[in-house]
């Protein structure tokens, strides 16, 4: 079955926290057993310690009744069994023995004090017994080698499995002296029976807290893990969104973790899409137009000359006048296909060219090639009455190809004549900027250009609203080949349009490129 990243993640984590848990839980357990078995090892110590004068002294009194009265009444107010040696592993006394019409072995302090301690015959033969089932079991080996470490002078603190007992127990050795220079042993044995209760309740305890936190942890991780998640999978809808072809669909990005790079970047790359899409539209609408338009402008001239042709060489015609006037109209429209060809051909050739370097270019006097443009121009403004202003700085000279720069001034003034309206103003500029460029400025008082049109009149063939330009002549390639031109020479362009208010042209050479 499949699983999903949310789930892989809260297993993950899950996983993680219980082995934490757990390993948390069973080392506080470990820490505070061993921590009472150490305070529990501790007291019986410097209880043996504290017995050792008094086993001297009753040793040295050889009252053994009363050295066996203060053993039992150490057991009963300690709750350790008492075993105590001499110096050559014999069992002097010991507190537990058999008499349970009196008290019995587990009998409390109270009991004791009531009943009193057995008689010294009772507690010689229970130590008697004790001795022959110490040396008639393996547990004869285990005190001698105990004995042997209390000999020598050291404490002994162990938890062992008793077999006496048939228990764990926790053993302490402590040495007393007695005699000229004899050390004998004293044995401390409490059964950890009565920790198992404690300790029982503490694992409990400790167990239930455990799973606590572990559910809480579900709770939490399971939140934690959503939170994680989300953003991938609003990225999973991003991305089947554009799959489909919708990419406007934008991720809300928080943060600025690689959750958040990546939502970024896939934000980025939708609006690029977007971008490269909407420019492919446009591009083969404008492939449509410019099919459109070639057959328009090719089969009109083609039509007109084919028709004055034929009816010329049918003699059709027979007045000179008219044939003449025939023949005009023809050259026309063979000028007219020329012009288009040229202009196609200059756009293929200037797109496949490097920008230009200084060994091909040459200066320029800018000034001199703007009022040229302007004289050639006149005979057309005269037509129309459109007057155009010359405001160039006659110093101005910058570096690149003289007959691309012409047909630039030259493709931008025809074109602001075009739109200019009857009695309308032109005006043409140049000026050095204070970073050292130079401005080419060209405006008009035409009816302006849309805001959302200005990115695409660089295209071949594009007009603004050519349903209502079927009167403005020309092929559309001219700002395409002005475009290749303004690259070639490294400048930049911007143009500054608003309906109704005209037109600007701006083109901005940088300083390297100016003399």
């Amino acid at each position: 079955m499949k699983k999903s990243l949310s789930t892989r993640l809260m297993y993950s984590f899950m996983t993680i926290i219980i082995i934490v848990v757990v390993g948390i839980t069973a080392g506080i357990s470990y820490l505070i057993a061993d921590y009472f078995f150490q305070i529990k090892e501790q007291e019986l110590a410097e209880k043996g310690d504290e017995m050792g004068e008094t086993v001297e002294a009753f040793i040295r009194l050889q009252d053994r009744d009363m050295l066996y009265r203060y053993i039992l009444a150490v057991d009963k107010l300690v709750g350790a069994r008492i075993w105590l040696f001499d110096d050559n592993y014999e069992l002097l006394a010991a507190s537990n023995y058999e008499n349970v019409q009196e008290t019995g072995e587990n009998a409390s302090m109270k009991d004791f004090l009531k009943y009193g301690a057995p008689s010294q015959q009772v507690l010689q033969e229970s130590v008697r017994k004790l001795d022959q089932d110490m040396k008639s079991s393996n547990l004869s080996y285990r005190i001698k080698v105990i004995l042997n470490d209390v000999y020598a002078g050291k404490s002994f603190k162990s938890q062992i499995y008793h077999p006496y007992y048939k228990e764990q127990v926790i053993l302490v050795g402590v040495p007393y002296t007695f005699g000229k220079g004899h050390t004998g042993a004293i044995l401390l044995i409490e059964p950890l029976s009565g920790f198992e209760k404690f300790l029982r309740n503490v694992y409990i305890y400790i167990m239930i807290v455990g799973i606590v936190a572990i559910i809480f942890s579900l709770f939490l991780v399971k939140r934690l893990s959503g939170m994680i998640i989300r953003p991938v999978l609003d990225m999973k809808d991003n991305a089947q969104a554009m799959a489909a072809g919708d990419y406007s669909h934008r991720l809300q990005v928080h943060g600025d973790d690689e959750i958040a790079e990546l939502g970024n970047a896939l934000n980025s790359l939708g609006k690029d899409l977007g971008d490269y899409i909407a420019k492919m539209e446009r591009t083969e609408k404008i492939r449509r137009d410019f099919v459109a338009n070639v057959s328009h402008e090719l089969r009109t001239p083609i039509t007109i000359i084919r028709g004055y042709n034929e009816a010329i060489c049918d003699g059709m015609v027979t007045d000179t006048d008219l044939i003449q006037r025939y023949r005009g109209l023809i050259n026309e429209e063979t000028v007219r296909l020329e012009r288009m060809v040229r202009e196609l051909l200059d756009i293929s050739r200037l797109e496949s060219s490097d920008p230009l370097t200084v060994s091909n270019m040459d200066e320029l006097p800018l000034a001199g090639i703007i009022r040229n443009v302007a004289e050639k121009l006149s005979v057309r403004c005269m037509k129309h009455n459109i007057t155009i202003n010359v405001h160039a700085d006659d110093n101005i000279k910058i570096l690149g190809d003289g007959d691309q720069m012409v047909q630039l001034i030259m493709i931008l003034c025809d074109n602001a004549l075009k739109y200019s309206p009857e009695n309308g103003t032109v005006s043409i500029g140049a000026n050095k900027l204070d970073d050292g460029g130079v401005l080419v400025t060209v405006s008009d008082q035409g009816k302006g250009i849309p805001e959302e049109d200005i990115p695409f009149i660089w295209e071949r063939f594009y007009k603004v609203e050519k349903s209502h330009c079927r009167s403005v002549p020309g092929t559309g390639l001219g700002l395409a080949i002005a475009k290749e031109i303004i690259r070639v020479h490294g400048a930049s362009a911007e143009v500054i349009s608003k309906c109704g208010s005209g037109t600007t042209f701006e083109i901005k050479f940088p300083k390297d490129k100016v003399v």
